[in-house]
């Protein structure tokens, strides 16, 4: 609680790194918790860096999107995607934004909610390797 309460008290924006399991391209749409909100804050960015190198498609692809739970687990708001279509390639060790798509209320979260990154299966599904997560956030 300590270091919550010292982390509130800086200003400018705070990273938070979490590592997320590969997803297989037969798996159904499935998550993993990424972040736990420490304090009021509002989330600026999202990062991702894979292990490995996916090619995307517009037919057979997997759609990360980070998706706000709340704290009881059952919220379904989308703060930022990334889908890879054709021509929007993960590339093996470099990092690629996702795109905010929420708005300021949206991506304005209370102390204890949690979000999380979903890996939705579209068509047949992409193999997505092992990724590193970043979540950048501010004190709202």
């Amino acid at each position: 609680m300590a270091e919550q309460n010292a982390t509130r008290g800086l200003s400018g924006v705070h990273k938070s790194l979490v590592k997320v399991p590969a997803h297989a391209a037969a798996t159904a749409t499935e998550q993993w918790p990424v972040f736990f909100a420490p304090f009021p804050c509002i989330v600026t960015g999202c990062k991702i860096v894979p292990q490995a190198a996916a090619t995307g498609d517009n037919t057979n692809t997997t759609n990360l999107n980070l998706v706000n739970k709340g704290a009881a687990g059952s919220g379904t708001t989308e703060l930022a995607n990334l889908d890879p279509v054709t021509g929007t390639n993960l590339t093996a060790f470099a990092d690629s934004s996702l795109t905010v798509t929420g708005s300021l209320a949206n991506r304005t979260l209370a102390e204890g909610d949690v979000l999380t990154l979903q890996h939705e299966k579209v068509g047949t599904g992409l193999a997505i390797a092992e990724l590193l997560v970043e979540i950048s956030y501010k004190a709202a």
